[in-house]
């Protein structure tokens, strides 16, 4: 887990199944909160 206001890897993730970017680009918009979802596009 990182610290409030400590900078964050900058991993590219999946927006949409067809949408990628980088962490940093969103950070261009503003403060943004991850949730990670195990298995959510999958069918198990």
């Amino acid at each position: 887990m990182i610290a409030v206001g400590e900078q964050a890897a900058d991993a590219r993730i999946w927006l949409t199944p067809n949408e990628d970017a980088r962490l940093s680009e969103l950070g261009e918009q503003g403060p943004y909160l991850l949730l990670f979802y195990l298995f959510d596009w999958s069918s198990t």
